[in-house]
């Protein structure tokens, strides 16, 4: 009898490691989010770029000389002055930001806090109109 109750507790054993056995896979979805599940992983939906074909809609029909807004093809030069200036302005504001955020480190009390406050409101304000 021993022997029998012994090959039922190894062979409840021998289940129980089966169990113990499943496999579990991470699967990662389009948006890099992690699941784990006992199935297998969707295939992903690769793209493979020398097989891809390239945008057509992408590119214009009209030639640069024929574009009505770049008459003779010539490149704008007001969009980089532009740019220049709303860079510049930009960077007028965060240096007195920065300024003040200097000043706040050396030498902050609670009673100008306020000041401080309202200083900081104003130029950020003058930013993001720049």
């Amino acid at each position: 009898m021993p022997i029998k109750g012994f090959l039922f507790i190894f062979s409840f054993c021998l289940l129980n490691a089966a169990n113990a056995q499943t496999p579990i896979y991470k699967c990662t979805d389009a948006d890099g989010g992690v699941a784990y599940s006992q199935l297998p992983c969707p295939p992903q939906k690769t793209m493979d770029p020398e097989k891809s074909e390239p945008d057509t809609k992408a590119e214009s029909t009209i030639p640069l000389s024929e574009n009505p807004a770049l008459p003779g093809n010539e490149i704008p030069t007001e969009v980089p002055e532009l740019e220049t200036a709303r860079l510049a302005c930009k960077k007028r504001y965060r240096d007195a930001i920065d300024a003040i955020d200097a000043e706040i480190s050396r030498e902050y009390s609670p009673d100008k806090a306020e000041q401080y406050k309202e200083r900081l409101l104003q130029l950020t304000r003058k930013l993001r109109q720049c």
